[in-house]
């Protein structure tokens, strides 16, 4: 009875939120870590031809524009 309730006092409460809180913030960094590493992967992924493809919504658009260029190019010709 007696360590039932020694391990039950502020200590015990104190010591386990703060491992809670620590074992939160680890997870959430390697989380973030893992998220920047995929981001910094495909921002660097290649082609087949070789060129660096520009990643989201800025790639695309550029990528449309490249398209249309060619079009106008091939129209012309």
């Amino acid at each position: 009875m007696h360590s039932f309730i020694h391990d039950t006092g502020a200590g015990f409460w104190l010591g386990h939120s703060l491992m809670v809180i620590l074992m939160i913030a680890v997870f959430t960094l390697t989380l973030t870590g893992a998220y920047l590493l995929l981001l910094a992967a495909l921002e660097r992924r290649e082609t087949d031809s070789g060129e660096t493809v520009k990643a989201g919504a800025q790639g695309y658009a550029q990528d449309e524009m490249d398209r249309e260029g060619s079009l106008h190019r091939s129209d012309s010709s």
